[in-house]
């Protein structure tokens, strides 16, 4: 019989393992107080000179506080005000000091956390968008018409609210490989430092609102609450937020007072029934659960003013600068996820600045998809142009040194050199792309100068308008074989763009140079941009820009790129000239498969004394790696799928024990894989090599003597 003990680890972690010792022991949490003696913390927080809020936005903030006096006090603008300032770029933030909250009160998780925003599909992509949320507003109050320190989002209805809820949590769950989660150490603890929120506006399509709070620092640990609440399973988690705090989605519109009553009536059934149990020498699993659980410490963002003492006009850029504090700057997230919220504040800094219109920080941001972006800027419908936009904005004409120096500004560098400016920038430009398979290779490449050449750096050039796709590149072709420099950085672009998401330019590597036509080697070394530079500045290598972005933007099997010479020289008894196709023995033109092909046509002099030069070193002196054995090989692969299948059945093993045996999937599947298994085990007793300790006796000889 199989112990489950014997087992090396939970991989994967879910559901949680129990119980970790406990730290700390959960304190009683008092009862939510009626509606009716929040008044005086609500006037408190409305009358503090330094606050900018509405009503709603106080109800809310009030009605989650576990002690209410205590947050009238920290709210009072008399005799001194003691909300926190925290100083942002260009104004500060004034928050509440940390105070206790129930966690099924009023407050959501972050619907767009910067941890995971990269990973989020724009309104360009092919892929619709996975969150209906795609950025938060600043809210304006209709009657002074002045900026409030509340964020709105609309909705169509509270099953919208509830599915962005249960998208954001998953993200959450799942971010940086699942490094995020707290729920043991909400166990054993509780949590202990506080959390960040700020007050946000819930518009439906039916014209009501509601107000919550959403978690700004701190997402993580909110969600790792639930988690902890609903012993470790995120769907469950998932659930009991929703119900908890946004209530019934069959419901429309706002919530209603009958709905948020009862809302506090079941905290207080939760409050009175752990404060009873915790009174109990031991404490249960349940009691431990709900009692870390209950309530949080956390700060609430009331107000918000500019450097000239006006109410801050953009709370997002706000709120994104003080995250960026504390996990961009100080403790780092992804690199992916630092560009991204990074380059966000760039461009509306940019918008604030007159550096881009509106229109263009509407495509920037990723809110509109391509027929929007047509009406907008008269650009062709395809998200490739989307990508043109990012670089035209932070690289073309004389604007471009202003968003040098706000790209300087925001991630502290005192150069913003090519490389730099194309690794803040590759997130953003590819966004519309993020859900292409194996996207991340493009996104290394572009991060290695991508489309970063001398004529579209700092250069004047526009971005052709039309309807018509293939028109508009044929015309900017037209121009660019003209020599005309604007058409030619617009080519290197959209050509240069299409062949790094295409597989066609990859970043440089050591392991890249090769002596033989392979998928993953090139001729000769060279940066994405050293490659583009070649392929600009020759008839040919701009044909063959425009081959590319035709194929790109056409998605037909039957449209294939295809090469061009590059320069005039003699190819077996034939010479050949810049700009003429390059034909194989069959007449047919020669497609461009690999990115050998298209750096062999760049230089093919460079590349063919590249390729002797490396040819005959591996002659005299053999290959500085040496190729290993197939027999090496194959059983290297052998040993690492039998490891890979073990620890996925010891994982899928522990998981069956919350879960049933319904996680192997099918009866039908478990056979066929017990199948291969023993068919696995036959092959290797049948050809592997015998156990030389075991001595074989021959009967048939032994009788014979």
């Amino acid at each position: 019989m199989t112990s489950f003990d014997n087992f090396d680890g939970l991989d994967g972690q879910e559901p949680d393992d129990g119980l970790p010792p406990l730290l700390r022991r959960p304190e009683p949490v008092a009862d939510p107080q009626p509606v009716t003696k929040l008044r005086s913390a609500r006037r408190a927080l409305l009358v503090n000179p330094e606050t900018s809020l509405d009503e709603a936005a106080a109800n809310a903030i009030t009605s989650g506080a576990v002690d209410p006096a205590r947050l009238e006090a920290l709210s009072a603008g008399k005799p001194v005000s003691l909300l926190t300032a925290k100083p942002i770029v260009g104004g500060m933030l004034y928050a509440t000091a940390p105070h206790s909250r129930y966690l099924d009160l009023d407050v959501l998780p972050d619907l767009i956390n910067q941890r995971w925003a990269d990973q989020l599909h724009t309104a360009m992509d092919v892929a619709p968008p996975t969150s209906l949320v795609t950025s938060y507003e600043t809210m304006t109050d209709p009657d002074t018409g002045k900026p409030v320190a509340v964020f709105t989002i609309r909705m169509p209805d509270r099953k919208a609210l509830a599915k962005a809820v249960a998208a954001s949590m998953r993200n959450t769950y799942h971010a940086q490989k699942g490094e995020n989660d707290y729920t043991q150490s909400v166990l054993q603890q509780g949590v202990k430092e506080p959390l960040t929120l700020f007050v946000m506006r819930v518009v439906y399509d039916d014209g009501t609102e509601d107000t919550f709070l959403v978690a700004g620092d701190g997402n993580s640990r909110m969600v790792s609450m639930w988690l902890a609440r609903t012993g470790g399973d995120i769907e469950k988690a998932i659930s009991a937020c929703i119900n908890s705090v946004i209530g019934s989605t069959e419901q429309s519109g706002g919530r209603s007072r009958a709905e948020q009553a009862a809302a506090r009536r079941r905290v207080t059934e939760l409050t009175a029934r752990t404060r009873k149990n915790l009174a109990a020498p031991g404490l249960t699993e349940a009691t431990r659960r709900e009692g870390h659980t209950l309530a949080f410490p956390a700060t609430v963002v009331v107000g918000a003013r500019g450097d000239d003492g006006e109410p801050l006009a953009d709370l997002v850029a706000a709120r994104d600068d003080l995250l960026a504090n504390l996990h961009v700057h100080v403790t780092a997230w992804t690199p992916g996820a630092q560009n991204t919220q990074g380059m966000q504040r760039v461009y509306r800094h940019a918008l604030g600045e007159g550096l881009i219109t509106p229109d263009v920080h509407r495509v920037l941001s990723g809110t509109v998809g391509a027929q929007a972006m047509h009406e907008l800027l008269g650009l062709p419908v395809h998200r490739l142009w989307s990508a043109a936009v990012h670089q035209h904005a932070v690289l073309a004409g004389p604007d471009a040194y202003g968003m040098n120096q706000l790209i300087k500004q925001e991630f502290g560098m005192g150069k913003a050199d090519r490389q730099r400016v194309s690794e803040r920038l590759a997130p953003m430009a590819l966004s519309a792309y993020r859900s292409q398979e194996g996207i991340e290779q493009p996104l290394r490449a572009f991060g290695n100068g991508g489309t970063i050449t001398d004529t579209v750096w700092k250069q004047p050039w526009e971005l052709t308008k039309g309807d018509d796709a293939f028109a508009v590149l044929d015309a900017i072709l037209a121009r660019a074989l003209d020599g005309q420099a604007d058409a030619v950085a617009e080519l290197t672009v959209l050509g240069g763009t299409a062949a790094i998401l295409d597989g066609l330019i990859t970043r440089d590597r050591g392991s890249k140079e090769g002596i033989d036509r392979d998928s993953r080697k090139a001729p000769f070394r060279a940066t994405p941009v050293k490659l583009l530079e070649l392929l600009s500045k020759t008839s040919g290598g701009r044909r063959m820009l425009h081959s590319i972005a035709r194929a790109h933007v056409s998605a037909d099997p039957a449209v294939l790129p295809k090469l061009f010479h590059t320069q005039e020289r003699e190819v077996e008894g034939v010479v050949v000239r810049d700009g003429e196709p390059v034909f194989d023995k069959a007449g047919e033109q020669v497609i461009v498969d690999y990115e050998w092909d298209l750096v062999h046509a760049a230089d093919p002099v460079q590349a063919e004394r590249t390729i002797a030069t490396n040819r005959a070193a591996l002659k005299t002196s053999g290959s500085p790696q040496e190729r290993e054995p197939e027999d090496v090989r194959q059983r290297r692969q052998l040993e690492q799928g039998i490891t890979s299948a073990a620890k996925a059945g010891r994982a899928l093993a522990r998981m069956s024990q919350k879960r049933g045996k319904g996680v192997f999937g099918t009866f039908d599947g478990v056979q066929a894989l017990r199948e291969q298994l023993k068919r696995l085990d036959d092959v290797l007793v049948a050809f592997g090599p015998a156990d030389t300790s075991v001595i074989v006796i021959d009967e048939d000889e032994e009788g014979g003597e």
